[in-house]
């Protein structure tokens, strides 16, 4: 009687043991789990903040709203080397008066512009930039930016 009564005590032991290594596992990884959401939402946030400074020029904008767009690639380069911009004027563009557009001073203030804006994805080409004048940033841009970041703004008619 004696001896069963310990070995009852000696399995109870042991499932407490058990059920205590299962929970501090399960914590362990619960924790991992709020860690790797917590880095996933400050990620996204870092790309939206990022993309703001640009989504303000996309869709159909005036020349005169996009005089200080090149300043903002410029400076956005400056400041972030991780994320880099190009700015592309689409070849064979004129203005008003017929001259050609190879600068944003060339823009005729009045004229309705498109600006298109490319994401960076996983094996996606550089197809919105094909044929673009490269008027600012290294030209390699899609090079060195992550998933998500805009990395090649192009300005058409």
């Amino acid at each position: 009687m004696e001896n069963a009564s310990k070995a009852l005590i000696i399995a109870g032991a042991i499932l407490i043991a058990l059920l205590l290594v299962g929970i501090g596992v399960l914590l362990i990884s619960s924790g991992t789990d709020i860690t790797s959401r917590g880095t996933s939402g400050m990620q996204s946030q870092n790309i939206q903040s990022f993309n703001s400074s640009f989504t303000a020029y996309e869709g159909y904008k005036k020349g005169s709203e996009l005089k200080n767009l090149q300043s903002a690639v410029t400076s956005s380069n400056a400041t972030d080397a991780t994320h880099q911009v190009d700015l592309y004027l689409k070849s064979g563009m004129t203005n008003a008066a017929g001259k050609q557009i190879k600068t944003l001073s060339d823009l005729t203030s009045s004229e309705t512009y498109t600006v298109t804006l490319s994401y960076a994805e996983k094996d996606s080409g550089n197809t919105a930039v094909s044929g673009g004048i490269k008027i600012a940033g290294s030209g390699n841009a899609k090079d060195k930016t992550e998933q998500g970041y805009v990395y090649a703004i192009l300005i058409s008619k």
